[in-house]
């Protein structure tokens, strides 16, 4: 069988006009839902922010029971006893009358005690009191904090989701030319224009892009596991989503952003440093806490008894109340003197900590995006490059000029540079939105609305 030149150009010109076509065009059919989705789902079905929500209200309900430690309480008794034998008396107290029975020890005793406990003075429990409500308030800050890092996570996973979406694409296509390539290879050796050794080649590219295609859809599988995991939302994907998303990220337009300064976090707005500080403060009140156990304590209770068994007082009820007045001291207040201050001591070393933490991440942060715009411009001039170059050279294959072989390569490299500028274009996207989140604001703002 043979095959004219003329017969080769159309078949590549066809090629080369479907693929870059649906490399470059987006389809009419559903595609991937936006990253807003992920990221309002992932604030109710995250296990991370549904664990720190949890564990800000166990922190609510711990103060609320230091609280209740030194209000007053209320206690009641009520008992029984059968005695084997009732001790009475006859008590003369009137001469001209009979005397008065006084029952000591019926054989069927009741007897019933109500006490109200009052603590009056107690400094060591009230700083306590305050400790848990601010480890409360550390708490909530720090499921805040918790949600903003499963943001910054879902982020992360929406935009690797999106380059492997486009890599899988892009893997098709390329398997789609190396395939045409195989089959034009091998009429041109009918023809008797190429070797056998050529076939072998076209063949082996065919392979190699079985493997590349596996790899990439293993890949894409994963990423969107990953995504359904951290949001609790399952992403929608179709053939139309790489297309689709190559061309939204194109809308970056590549401006820098604002100074470093605009991004360095306030301490009241950011909720890991607030977390940090509160817990700071806690553990100070925990260490005066524990100086105060120094002191005495005054604590008032008064009892109520109701019983059958009057004795010589003849009443049914009477109460006592009483003061009392508590001190203790021995080794194990200083020692524990010791380890509240020790507490103390590793809670600001980990809020120093925390604060440079912060500091670290929003420059990496920013000078991750500085990079990535510099990334995403040469790879978007790379695709024009490339592009140009597939053209010069089916121009040249037109006129004898270059070899089957040359052209295919640069129909590849076109493809290949394709998938990095939408890859380039991804991890952009993904820096500008890591740079808000670690300044604490909202990864939808503009680039430059840093006040979002």
């Amino acid at each position: 069988m043979s095959i004219s030149r003329e017969q080769l150009v159309s078949r590549i010109s066809i090629i080369w006009f479907i693929t870059c076509a649906s490399a470059l065009t987006p389809r009419g059919a559903q595609a991937l839902q936006p990253l807003a989705a992920f990221v309002e789902s992932s604030r109710g079905g995250s296990p991370d922010n549904q664990e720190a929500r949890a564990q800000a209200e166990q922190q609510r309900a711990q103060a609320q029971v230091a609280l209740g430690g030194a209000l007053p309480g209320l206690t009641a008794r009520g008992t029984y006893t059968r005695n084997q034998a009732t001790a009475e008396i006859n008590l003369p107290l009137d001469p001209n009358g009979p005397p008065i029975r006084a029952v000591l020890t019926p054989a069927n005793q009741l007897e019933a005690l109500v006490t109200l406990n009052v603590p009056l003075v107690d400094l060591a429990r009230f700083q306590r009191i305050a400790a848990a409500r601010t480890s409360a308030r550390a708490a909530e800050h720090q499921a805040r904090a918790t949600a903003l890092q499963v943001e910054a996570d879902v982020v992360q996973g929406y935009y690797q989701l999106v380059a492997n979406a486009a890599l899988v694409r892009a893997s098709h296509q390329a398997l789609d030319v190396a395939r045409a390539s195989l089959t034009l290879t091998q009429d041109r050796q009918e023809a008797g224009t190429v070797s056998a050794l050529d076939v072998d080649r076209a063949r082996a590219e065919v392979e190699r892009q079985v493997q590349q295609l596996a790899s990439s859809e293993l890949a894409l599988a994963l990423s969107v596991r990953a995504l359904e995991s951290l949001s609790g939302l399952a992403p929608e994907l179709d053939g139309s989503t790489g297309a689709t998303v190559a061309t939204t990220l194109q809308d970056d337009d590549l401006q820098p952003e604002p100074g470093l300064e605009t991004y360095l976090p306030q301490e009241p707005r950011l909720p890991s440093l607030a977390a940090a500080h509160e817990s700071t403060r806690a553990a100070e009140q925990q260490a005066r806490a524990q100086r105060l156990t120094l002191l005495p304590s005054l604590a008032g209770s008064i009892t109520e008894r109701i019983s059958n068994a009057a004795g010589f007082a003849g009443n049914n009820a009477a109460y006592t109340a009483s003061l009392s007045l508590s001190w203790a001291l021995d080794y194990t207040s200083f020692a524990n003197l010791r380890s509240q201050d020790a507490a103390l001591a590793v809670a600001r070393a980990r809020e120093e900590r925390a604060r440079r933490g912060v500091l670290d991440t929003v420059h990496r942060a920013w000078s991750q995006v500085a990079a990535n715009i510099a990334k995403s411009r040469s790879a978007r001039a790379q695709v024009q490059a490339s592009h140009r170059a597939a053209e010069l050279a089916l121009d040249r294959y037109q006129v004898g000029a270059t070899t089957q072989l040359d052209l295919l390569q640069a129909q590849r490299d076109a493809f290949t540079s394709e998938v990095s500028r939408i890859q380039a274009d991804a991890e952009l996207a993904n820096a500008r939105a890591q740079l808000r989140i670690a300044a604490g604001q909202s990864p939808f703002a503009s680039p430059n609305d840093s006040d979002s």
